[in-house]
């Protein structure tokens, strides 16, 4: 099995978040990176071991040309983790107020962009004989998201793809591992963003006492992204070589309220 410090890893949503804290994770432990998003991570300085691609992950011809470039610059792909991802209009975000361009926009990053990546590194890790994929979902796969329904059905639809393509690969005796990471509240600009929208929909309807973040997690605070690229790291590595189609959530604890 390859060392860490021997693997090509591919981080989509990396420039941010919990792509950015996993792309940190896999360099610190000596892999080679790449950083794929839209934008390029702030004070951004390439070098050997870490490298970015813009990628519209909704783009069919933007992937077929970033694995042709993988293929071509590193021979091979050890792990993709699919971490881009929006959470869309949740101040209109119900049944009735979410548009279909919405629904549409939604699912093409969350979805869409997921299956392209699994279906692109499952044929260049095929070709190499092995392989590891991580996508992010979420704990709203879990229950109703009655104020973000585009969102909750992309995170319940990514849990289930992941399920397919890891049965499709182990049922092919191809060895590749897919698995999903479902964070709950984690410090960052996706959450933040969730919860102003949130304030903001509360203000409209006149509601008061929004319990707090601490209040609905058993462990009393916010993860920090670092939290959930150390589970990452885990699942992509050969530790986990006997893990496929599972689910792990990284939650503090909040699923277990729900």
């Amino acid at each position: 099995m390859k060392a860490t410090k021997d693997k090509v890893v591919l981080i989509t949503g990396g420039s941010n978040g919990i792509g950015a804290a996993t792309c940190e994770k896999f360099v610190s432990e000596g892999a080679t990176v790449i950083i794929a998003d839209r934008q390029e991570p702030e004070n951004f300085v390439p070098s050997t071991q870490i490298h970015f691609h813009c990628l519209d992950v909704t783009s069919e011809s933007q992937w077929l040309s970033l694995f042709q470039k993988i293929e071509a610059s590193f021979t091979s792909l050890d792990v993709l983790v699919n971490a881009a991802g929006i959470v869309g209009d949740v101040l209109n975000g119900s049944l009735e107020s979410t548009t279909l361009d919405e629904w549409h926009r939604v699912l093409a990053v969350n979805l869409d962009g997921t299956f392209l990546g699994c279906r692109e590194a499952v044929k260049l890790m095929r070709k190499q004989g092995s392989g590891a994929i991580v996508n992010l979902s979420s704990v709203g796969a879990y229950y109703p998201t009655t104020q973000s329904v585009a969102y909750g059905a992309s995170k319940g639809a990514v849990t289930q793809l992941t399920k397919s393509v890891a049965l499709f690969a182990s049922m092919g005796n191809i060895p590749i591992r897919c698995n999903s990471v479902h964070p709950g509240r984690i410090e960052t600009k996706m959450l933040d963003d969730i919860l102003t929208q949130k304030s903001a929909r509360a203000t409209q309807n006149n509601i008061q006492n929004i319990p707090t973040t601490a209040d609905r997690t058993p462990m009393g605070a916010k993860g920090a992204p670092e939290d959930v690229a150390s589970l990452i790291y885990y699942l992509a590595s050969d530790e986990a070589r006997y893990i496929t189609g599972a689910e792990f959530v990284a939650d503090g604890g909040w699923k277990l309220l729900r």
